[in-house]
């Protein structure tokens, strides 16, 4: 499987193509608007569905109920996963390509889906570990501090809180760059640093317009986000396709093909 393993001038110049993802966001929508559309709405109901099922098992009283409502509720994650897995993969494939012909992989070189599932799933559990494992830290070594100093105790929780927060923000691209890159999770989480490290201000820009974009989603409900969800997908991946500035591959293909 892919590595990474580029050249240590192309990692520390890649920029985000902040001005393009728009269009081409829009040029991949365009090539199969139904298959998008019916993707998000297949994950919409699966998700909804087994979430209300699990709910309402809960609130019987026999035992077999409520472990069917748990198994249930432990069956919407991988459910979501894949979907946002094939969502993501999708989006990928249909993205106009910023690369020349020497750069694209061949066919028979491109992840599948299984393999891609399998280190999604594989990041999400180290990601949670690191976060989890993280807040936990930060309570108990807040609480050891307290019983000193309470003020300095808020501080350790303040920076603790905001160096976590910096880490997850960190990380915002690393299930796209798998996916487009074929990393494994410990690559893909390093690429996604370094990315987000060379371009702050764009990362923040991007997070910003995703979350407008999912908010006049959610402002039509269930149709609105059937057309958000897509098109967030398509943006993530979008911002996947980096340049490299003054290479003139990058030059040549700055605008959507």
């Amino acid at each position: 499987m892919a590595q990474f393993n580029e050249p240590r001038e192309h990692r520390l110049t890649e920029r985000i193509p902040l001005t393009t993802i728009i269009p081409r966001a829009w040029v991949g929508f365009g090539q199969a608007p139904w298959r998008f559309v019916g993707l998000t709405a297949l994950m919409l109901i699966t998700v909804t569905g087994l979430s209300l099922i699990s709910k309402d098992l809960q609130q019987g009283d026999g035992w077999w109920q409520t472990t069917i409502s748990d198994a249930l509720f432990l069956t919407t994650i991988p459910t979501t996963l894949l979907a946002v897995v094939a969502l993501l993969r999708l989006a990928d494939q249909l993205l106009p390509s910023i690369q020349t012909a020497k750069q694209e992989k061949p066919a028979q070189e491109r992840q599948q889906l299984r393999w891609i599932f399998r280190q999604t799933a594989a990041l999400v559990l180290l990601e949670g570990v690191i976060l989890i494992g993280g807040l936990n830290s930060i309570r108990i070594i807040g609480a050891l501090i307290a019983r000193q100093s309470g003020a300095l105790s808020t501080l350790v929780l303040i920076a603790g809180a905001l160096a976590l927060s910096l880490w997850t923000l960190s990380q915002i691209l690393a299930l796209p760059l798998l996916i487009h890159h074929g990393h494994r999770p410990l690559a893909a989480m390093e690429h996604s640093r370094r990315l987000v490290q060379t371009n702050r201000l764009k990362v923040l820009a991007l997070l910003g317009l995703l979350i407008g974009v999912n908010l006049i989603g959610l402002m039509g409900a269930f149709i609105g986000l059937l057309l958000s969800l897509p098109f967030s997908a398509l943006l993530l991946m979008a911002s996947c396709r980096t340049q490299t500035p003054w290479v003139r591959d990058s030059r040549r293909n700055m605008l959507p093909t």
